[in-house]
């Protein structure tokens, strides 16, 4: 549990940071699963509900990769939401061109693993259906496609941040890393999955009506997004640990100037 102890303290020292990290993550997802439905919006409401999510969703991910790569750079030393900003943009098309490739693969993983399930169940309706009819097994469609992605999931970013390269230059170093040697992070992933996996057992939104069950909702919610952070930094410093070599660095970036300023 050595990295773990030494993530937490990292996360703890910067806690100002972590603070915002989560409250903006806890704003974006609540504000998501909160959403009235259409017949009872306005107008003028509705529109809010559609924009606000995308800058909010912009900033925070910017927000993220500024995080990590100042992990990498400053360890535990504070910075501003300015310079995590600035450092994270740099990263932002790059993170953008991960998710195009990664996001079809997995639906389509997700896809397959749902019609491998449909042949030994009585499940007739389609794919998105099942998200109403038989959320277990919609949630298990998901969980065994992140568990065949799972390294490009967890080090392709941190490749990417620390070693400031390309996104194909990303895929060839991947084969440099052994998630074997990197068993906390693993463990914690997995942990991170089977607490995602029991939001198909939480109260329906839309059936919650007492305080207990809001308040079980934002703390799932909280612990989610502080171990997603836990998993980032201890990624990106599993990452750091294997002194990889690029050295065709794209341009001298924000993130190796902004101790400079």
């Amino acid at each position: 549990m050595t990295e773990i102890k030494k993530t937490l303290a990292i996360l703890k020292a910067r806690w100002p940071e972590v603070t915002l990290l989560i409250g903006l993550s806890l704003l974006l997802s609540l504000g998501i699963l909160f959403r009235p439905e259409k017949s009872e919006l306005t107008p003028i409401i509705l529109v809010l509900y559609i924009c606000f999510p995308l800058p909010l969703s912009l900033i925070l991910i910017m927000l993220y990769f500024g995080f990590q790569r100042t992990v990498y750079l400053e360890g535990p030393k504070r910075q501003s939401p300015i310079v995590l900003l600035r450092v994270g943009k740099h990263f932002f098309w790059r993170m953008v061109g991960f998710g195009l490739i990664y996001i079809p693969v997995f639906w389509v993983l997700a896809w397959l693993t749902f019609l491998a399930i449909k042949q030994f169940t009585s499940i007739e309706t389609g794919f998105l259906e099942t998200a109403k009819v038989a959320p277990l097994v919609y949630q298990l469609c998901f969980t065994t496609a992140t568990l065949i992605l799972i390294k490009p999931l967890l080090l392709i970013f941190p490749l990417i941040v620390v070693l400031d390269c390309r996104i194909s230059r990303s895929f060839k170093l991947l084969k440099q890393c052994k998630l074997s040697d990197a068993r906390e992070l693993v463990i914690l992933f997995l942990i991170s999955m089977a607490i995602t996996f029991l939001w198909v057992f939480l109260p329906s939104i839309k059936s919650v009506a007492t305080i207990p069950q809001y308040v079980l909702i934002v703390a799932w919610s909280v612990i989610q997004h502080f171990i997603g952070l836990m998993i980032a930094v201890m990624a990106v410093r599993f990452v750091a640990s294997l002194h990889l070599v690029y050295d065709e660095q794209i341009s001298p970036s924000d993130s190796q100037r902004f101790t400079e300023e």
